[in-house]
């Protein structure tokens, strides 16, 4: 659908020009479809480092623009960071163990893990999680998705930084003997403080495809805290609310990428009145800011009561911030449906081009899939959640698929009860709540806590390459005295 998507709206490029773009497109393709084929340590860090190639293409590819060129040193200075740690992790293993097969190092880590393979667990972590954009790790992320074309923004937002949670999931539950060690500790800490910063910092956005960048790292907060819960239900909503991202998070970035190629305006204190002029880009971002806010029947409302469910009783704390999370995202998201589709704008904007068929298919497959996976819940995890979630939470059967081609998977289903009274309660809860935040930031100064949060972001990055050391450190000494 991006590539469609793609091809239709740059259409007005030159021949050679769209050829170069499809080409890394389908490099950043392929190396997705790699990383999730791999049960290869090192194969792993090449894909990865093949996807980050394709996307310093993607990111700079319109050379005429600095604050591309800015965005793509960027994300090179800081993922390439990222792929030392995970190089150096992966030497330290190798130079253990003998061994790169995740089934075979899951064999070897089995009884004990040393001084030498906990720092090689932190300095997965850090790797990881920047290519998931975590925070602290996350420096690189809001600077790319504003820079990069549209449909770029929506392939990096909705599959690549995946790709890295999806990684720490199968290095935490896969490799390591997760429960023991620290990591689901710092698991339930870097989620939720993920989700509540990430969804705060969009709160506080001008930039529309930054507010939904720093959404992103929101999101990816939240499938976080689902991987530290590493029960049943817990997993199995992390895969779900994994494809549910892809779907909705596509669609929001695919239509902020058609306002801005239609108006050239990127700010929300710019717009207004889009409504009226784009009333197909309006009713898509309405059923993406449904579905990422957990509106019944749409997907989000069931992959996140499946997360709510795992925390609720045994991580309460994680729970209450998966919450907070979800009522910042609801103000965030509701404040830029707000300015920019429905706020009343005094001067007409110059005539806007028509849609393009690829756009028009994009959009409407993207919004059935919002509600496809929304309505057929039992489905979904039955035939794809659950199935994924076993082969996650089952260690010995992955090792012996890893190593031996095949293993049989015994796919246990947790109990879902789509209407339950207070799941239904949480989630109107959260929408009240956002709208009623959104109402009242609309109308007052910025508050002073994410004016802070948003110095932190300084543009430097020196500053985020800091941060994320900070956080390797911070990470590896916790594993470290959690022996």
């Amino acid at each position: 659908m991006l590539l469609l998507y793609s091809l239709s709206e740059l259409g007005g490029l030159g021949a050679h020009e769209a050829g170069w773009y499809a080409c890394l497109a389908q490099l950043l393709l392929a190396a997705m479809i790699g990383t999730a084929l791999t049960a290869d340590l090192l194969n792993l860090f090449v894909w990865f480092e093949v996807a980050a190639l394709a996307s310093y293409g993607l990111t700079g590819f319109f050379l005429e623009r600095p604050w591309a060129l800015e965005a793509t040193f960027k994300m090179m200075v800081l993922t390439n960071l990222a792929g030392f740690f995970v190089f150096v992790a992966t030497a330290l293993l190798y130079s253990g163990h003998g061994a790169l097969n995740l089934g075979q190092l899951q064999h070897a880590l089995a009884d004990n893990a040393s001084t030498a393979d906990l720092v090689a667990l932190g300095l997965l972590l850090a790797g990881f999680g920047t290519k998931a954009g975590l925070m602290p790790f996350h420096g690189w992320l809001a600077d790319a998705h504003s820079a990069a074309p549209g449909p770029v923004s929506a392939m990096f937002s909705g599959l690549m930084v995946n790709l890295g949670v999806v990684a720490i999931a199968r290095v935490a539950l896969d490799v390591y003997a997760v429960h023991r060690t620290a990591l689901p500790a710092i698991l339930l800490v870097l989620g939720p403080v993920s989700a509540i910063a990430g969804a705060a910092l969009a709160l506080g956005q001008d930039d529309l495809k930054r507010l939904l960048a720093y959404d992103t790292v929101s999101q990816m907060g939240v499938l976080l805290t689902a991987v530290g819960a590493g029960s049943l239900t817990a997993v199995t909503g992390f895969v779900y609310h994994l494809i549910d991202h892809a779907l909705f998070k596509t669609l929001l970035f695919l239509c902020a990428g058609a306002i801005v190629h239609a108006t050239g305006m990127t700010r929300l204190s710019q717009m207004g009145g889009l409504a009226r002029h784009r009333p197909l880009a309006t009713a898509a971002f309405l059923l993406g800011t449904a579905s990422i806010a957990g509106v019944p029947p749409l997907n989000g409302y069931a992959s996140l009561g499946l997360i709510h469910d795992a925390l609720r009783s045994e991580y309460p704390a994680a729970f209450a911030a998966v919450l907070v999370a979800q009522v910042l995202t609801v103000a965030a998201l509701g404040r830029a449906t707000y300015l920019a589709f429905f706020r009343r704008r005094d001067d007409e904007y110059d005539p806007l081009e028509r849609r393009r068929p690829g756009a028009l298919i994009a959009f409407g497959v993207l919004a059935a899939g919002c509600v496809a996976f929304g309505v057929l819940p039992r489905f979904v995890v039955n035939h794809v959640a659950a199935p994924a979630a076993a082969v996650l939470l089952d260690q010995h059967a992955y090792a012996a698929a890893a190593l031996a081609g095949s293993a049989t998977v015994h796919v246990t289903t947790p109990e879902f009860k789509y209407f339950a009274p207070d799941e239904l309660l949480i989630a109107v809860g959260c929408i009240v709540a956002g709208v009623l935040l959104c109402s009242w930031y609309v109308r007052r100064p910025e508050p002073r806590a994410i004016t802070l949060l948003r110095r932190l972001h300084t543009g430097s990055v020196n500053d985020y390459a800091a941060y994320s050391i900070a956080g390797l450190i911070a990470c590896t000494v916790v594993l470290l005295a959690g022996r």
